[in-house]
């Protein structure tokens, strides 16, 4: 353990920690549909700055993939086609500001990226859905997933109207596509490197068993409580890194 950890470059604590939160935040996506990388990414941020955003779009990625098995019959992307040609234009000028911004600047950014997430998860507010607005959600989607992982909270802003299950699935499918794009759109930039995959590997079982952990028991909790549990440990860190 301790030449493996040598070989990451990584504390034993500051490891144990990146894998407590990753379980928090694979629990909750996985309870509530989306919330990995915006429970997870100013923690991360906090405790080892090379974590975010690859191993979260990894992981994203990851997560995307186990739940659509769940919730296949409901994927239906011909809606928000636009949000997904959005995502490149968006997913460029994240690439330019990850490469641009200083870390100061990248932590206030996040820090009003996942603010944004929490408002729109407490407020729903509702938006006219057309061509227009689903461009701009994604063009939002790759600015804030390229950044920081967290390119839900745009299009749960225009989704949030239909029922539960179906907006779970679409999500991880569109989450499937455009974290693909995310990555590629990295590597291109020379943001991913072969340590990523192999701190991703180390930390796997950890999103593998918040996963588990809320397929067991995530249904006998109050849906209510669950989300302001977790909305506000985001509003908390969030604020951690703006101070």
């Amino acid at each position: 353990m301790n030449n493996l950890l040598v070989w990451l470059d990584m504390p034993l604590d500051v490891w144990l920690g990146a894998a407590g939160v990753l379980v928090a935040g694979s629990f909750v996506q996985r309870a509530t549909g989306f919330g990995l990388a915006v429970v997870s990414a100013p923690l991360l941020l906090m405790l080892e700055p090379r974590l975010v955003p690859v191993i979260l779009v990894l992981f994203g990625l990851t997560v995307s993939l186990m739940m659509v098995r769940h919730y296949w019959h409901e994927v239906s992307l011909g809606p928000i086609s636009m949000a997904l040609v959005g995502r490149l234009p968006g997913n460029a000028l994240g690439v330019w500001l990850l490469l641009a911004a200083p870390m100061a600047v990248m932590e206030k950014l996040i820090a009003a990226i996942v603010l944004f997430a929490v408002l729109v998860t407490l407020c729903r507010f509702r938006l006219p859905v057309n061509r227009g607005m689903l461009f701009g959600a994604g063009v939002l989607s790759g600015i804030f997933g390229t950044v920081a992982s967290i390119g839900g909270p745009p299009i749960v802003l225009l989704l949030h109207g239909l029922p539960p299950d179906r907006v779970r699935g679409n999500l991880a499918a569109f989450f499937i596509l455009t974290s693909t794009l995310t990555l590629l759109t990295l590597a291109l930039a020379g943001q991913v490197s072969a340590w990523h995959f192999g701190v991703a590997v180390t930390l796997l079982p950890a999103v593998l068993l918040g996963n588990a952990l809320a397929n067991r028991i995530a249904a006998r909790l109050d849906r209510r409580w669950l989300q302001g549990v977790s909305l506000s440990l985001c509003t908390l860190s969030a604020l951690g890194l703006l101070l």
